[in-house]
């Protein structure tokens, strides 16, 4: 009986400490992020939308990219390709002059800005009422 108690008082502290670093895990994972990113990720940047080269062609002209650079974005840190993407949408931080964007979409940029910039697009999901 007295074995147990004293198992007890020992398990007791060890189990609150792995909490702690569970906790703690996640607070360095949120503090690693950049101001205004959404996200992290470990999958390939490419499986964030489908690449839309019309849309992409704008994109490297400057008639349609995210209003404010990386103001929202998601970083892609995985074994098979990592980058930053920012995240705009029709009516909120799009800016498009030719009317190009849908508002059922949501766009991801990867190198907005560059001769190389590409629009991924992703069907925005239905909120749940």
């Amino acid at each position: 009986m007295m074995k147990q108690k004293a198992l007890k008082l020992v398990m007791a502290p060890a189990v609150a400490a792995l909490a702690i670093l569970a906790l703690d895990a996640q607070d360095t994972a949120a503090a690693s992020r950049v101001s205004g990113q959404y996200a992290t990720s470990k999958s390939k940047l490419s499986k964030v939308g489908d690449l839309n080269p019309k849309l992409s062609r704008l994109c490297r002209r400057g008639q349609f990219k995210q209003r404010k650079v990386l103001r929202l974005s998601i970083g892609y840190v995985g074994k098979d390709g990592y980058g930053i993407t920012g995240i705009a949408k029709p009516g909120w931080n799009l800016y498009d002059p030719t009317g190009a964007g849908d508002p059922d979409y949501t766009y991801h940029f990867y190198n907005q800005g560059y001769s190389n910039c590409r629009v991924y697009e992703a069907r925005t999901p239905r909120q749940n009422r």
